[in-house]
């Protein structure tokens, strides 16, 4: 149970990250965490089974903790996803952006790398696991990169933080030696009444950044991106808890770009390739699958409709039979319509309608999916 274990470890690793960002801060606004991202795209842990609403997914960059439900019936399914950018996590999510935009252009984009865990449940009680790793290659737009995006509310915030600041530690020197109590009760209420300030100054703050970061994402919400990703996949039988079963597993490999037109539409482009293997007792049987697909969006960052085609091709016809398709998600031919709806600025719903042909172009299935995305700011 290699895999499991390995896949056990990066969901125990991720669900560190979020506690270590908390212990890292210093009590002050994380002004990163405005909605600083143009959109919340489904994990990739999730692009690499196939079950998201549109499998031309939309390339960005989350800069948080992110977690995915998907939805392909009515029946209650432990289908979830869980994202996160350990990097930026850990080197780059600090009160200011600082640190950030004197990093090195390698080191902002290394920034940009996430990692997702996926799994989900079929009917059939076959368990499916995924891990991938994605990187943003180009960003046409980046808000905390914008010189003016932030710069007046920075350094005003910045001044009046550090005015407060200085007059809490000079407080305090003199609390530390005076001896009296009742002058260090007094002292003590001036440090309660400075220290209310400064917390009211940081909520204030965070306000501003939001709204700022608002204006900018709807404004270049459809901005270009291209991103890269790989993943794996392994299939278990879900006999009992106690007791899975690997039969199958695979890996994936693509690249997917987007290119604004516009004020209102976005056109998205994917390349992926594909490798599976439904028999172990054969490993080096791997069944490849070549995939590209399009996709055009219109809307606003808050609504969006989209219409996609997407495309599969394999030197063995056998990848696309129900055994290995179960796997990926994956057939010759596949049409898709619907839409993103951003309730708030954490939760995305996704919505789509997917209709599968094969290789002759007959109708096979259609198959309707949802998943909901929430930001953990």
């Amino acid at each position: 149970m290699h895999q499991m274990r390995i896949v056990q470890l990066v969901f125990l690793f991720m669900l560190c990250i979020p506690m270590f960002s908390i212990a890292q801060s210093d009590g002050g606004y994380a002004g990163v965490k405005g909605a600083t991202e143009f959109a919340i795209p489904v994990s990739p842990a999730f692009d690499i089974l196939g079950i998201n609403p549109s499998q031309v997914t939309r390339p960005c960059n989350i800069r948080d903790f992110k977690v995915d439900w998907s939805f392909r019936s009515w029946r209650l399914k432990p289908n979830i996803a869980i994202q996160a950018q350990p990097v930026w996590e850990i080197l780059y999510n600090r009160p200011d952006l600082r640190k950030y935009r004197k990093a090195s252009k390698l080191m902002q984009t290394l920034s940009t790398l996430d990692i997702s865990v996926g799994t989900i449940e079929d009917d059939d009680l076959t368990r499916r696991l995924s891990v991938a790793a994605k990187i943003n290659l180009y960003r046409e737009r980046d808000p905390l990169l914008s010189p003016a995006a932030f710069q007046n509310i920075e350094s005003t915030y910045g001044e009046e933080r550090d005015a407060i600041q200085s007059q809490i530690d000079e407080i305090k020197k003199l609390k530390r030696v005076n001896r009296t109590h009742e002058i260090r009760d007094s002292l003590s209420d001036v440090i309660d009444d400075l220290l209310n300030q400064r917390d009211l100054l940081d909520r204030t703050q965070k306000e501003r950044i939001q709204e700022v970061a608002k204006d900018y994402v709807q404004k270049y919400w459809n901005a270009s991106y291209l991103d890269f990703a790989y993943g794996r996949i392994y299939s278990y039988q879900n006999d009992s808890l106690s007791n899975l079963v690997l039969n199958g597993e695979g890996y994936a490999i693509w690249m997917n770009g987007c290119m604004g037109l516009g004020r209102k539409m976005l056109l998205s482009g994917i390349v992926k390739y594909t490798a599976i293997n439904t028999d172990l007792s054969q490993s080096s049987q791997m069944k490849g699958i070549f995939s590209m697909g399009a996709n055009f969006r219109y809307g606003s960052p808050r609504f969006n409709f989209f219409a996609e085609a997407f495309y599969s091709n394999s030197s063995e016809d056998v990848a696309f039979d129900k055994s290995n398709s179960a796997l990926t998600q994956v057939t010759h031919f596949s049409a898709s319509y619907g839409g993103d709806w951003r309730i708030s600025r954490n939760v995305l719903l996704s919505y789509g309608v997917r209709t599968n042909y094969d290789d002759g172009f007959e109708f096979k299935n259609l198959i309707p999916v949802a998943s909901v995305s929430c930001m953990m700011r």
